[in-house]
């Protein structure tokens, strides 16, 4: 039982580095002042999908109630829509920062703290949609493995756990070219950059999730 505990934490560690989940923290990340902020936007998206993971599981497995498998494609269909949208947002603003080639140093360019508040809503929103989109196939996994549904919820603790703390380590390697000590790349273009990637990781998904969507009207 230990060793089914630890390998929770460790899919949970692994579950951090989907493209889509890695590519929506990312983009919000972009935004933050400082590598300590970036951890933050990790780790409240992480608590997101713990939320509606937990929510799922006691629907699921404590109440045995069954959901529909169109309602979880519908939420990764929404999870590409936003994506999207993430990372047109996150393209249009790289418009409004400028290179100062004098002193090497970007400016412009990070929220402001009053918009703070703003962007942890975000992370949290989008952390909420992706632990609904993918519930079914963790709560699959564990049905299939634990009897319990006291150790299917320390099962689902242990993994969201492993998923916080593996998320707000990867926020902040990911944005470590963005800071100036280690910075090799100037701020526009990795906005550039990781928009370009998240709407892409958005088309594929609007395109699995709505051929997905149309199997379940033939």
């Amino acid at each position: 039982m230990t060793l089914l505990f630890i390998l929770a934490v460790i899919i949970g560690i692994r579950h951090a580095f989907e493209p889509d989940h890695m590519a929506a923290v990312l983009t919000v990340s972009t935004q933050s002042n400082s590598l300590s902020a970036t951890a933050k936007q990790g780790a409240i998206w992480g608590v997101g999908h713990t939320i509606t993971l937990f929510i799922f599981s006691m629907v699921l497995m404590g109440l045995n109630i069954e959901i529909d498998g169109s309602v979880f494609v519908l939420f990764e269909f929404i999870i590409g829509l936003v994506l999207v949208w993430m990372g047109l947002d996150v393209v249009n603003k790289s418009k409004n920062l400028f290179y100062d080639r004098e002193n090497k140093n970007i400016k412009s360019a990070r929220i402001p703290e009053n918009n703070k508040t703003k962007l942890s809503l975000k992370s949290l929103a989008v952390g909420l949609l992706h632990g609904a989109a993918g519930s079914s196939v963790i709560i699959a996994l564990i049905t299939t493995t634990i009897d319990s549904i006291y150790l299917k919820f320390t099962y689902i603790a242990l993994f969201s756990i492993g998923l916080i703390i593996s998320m707000s380590l990867l926020s902040i390697l990911m944005t470590m070219p963005l800071h100036r000590k280690i910075k090799f790349i100037p701020f526009r273009y990795f906005k550039v950059i990781t928009g370009t990637l998240a709407i892409l990781i958005g088309v594929k998904i609007l395109y699995q999730s709505s051929a997905q969507i149309g199997t379940l009207f033939i």
